[in-house]
């Protein structure tokens, strides 16, 4: 009984140390490849059809996986937020991901979605490092 109590706080302790890493890291990459996409990046279309992955270039499937990304990224930062006690780092990053979100799809402006991407981009590296300097 126990060990098992041990194991569960063992593997809550692990998420609470790496979910916000994995936010991060699903902020990046999701956020840069859905931009990419979204966006028309000729290159990445290029690479995504000629490996079968084509079926990304349409909107459909981009919006909510860029919506998915941003809503983990947004979980990330509340959870650094939660950690370190500074909320600037979410306040960017919400500002960044609905300012992505709408100039995308609402607006169509490549350079203020570009801009909102950017904004998510520094907020998640903005939380690592408060996160790095409360430890």
């Amino acid at each position: 009984m126990k060990n098992g109590a041990i194991r569960q706080t063992q593997q809550i302790g692990f998420w609470k140390r790496h979910l916000n890493k994995i936010g991060v890291g699903g902020s990046l990459v999701g956020s840069f490849v859905a931009g990419l996409c979204c966006l028309g990046f000729p290159a990445l279309l290029s690479i995504l059809s000629a490996i079968g992955l084509g079926f990304l270039i349409n909107d459909t499937v981009v919006q909510p996986m860029l919506i998915f990304f941003l809503l983990v990224s947004v979980f990330g930062l509340v959870l650094g937020m939660r950690h370190h006690g500074s909320p600037w780092a979410l306040i960017i990053g919400v500002l960044g991901a609905v300012t992505a979100y709408v100039f995308r799809y609402v607006f169509s402006n490549n350079l203020l979605t570009w801009l909102g991407i950017t904004g998510l981009v520094i907020a998640s590296l903005l939380n690592v490092l408060l996160r790095h300097r409360s430890s």
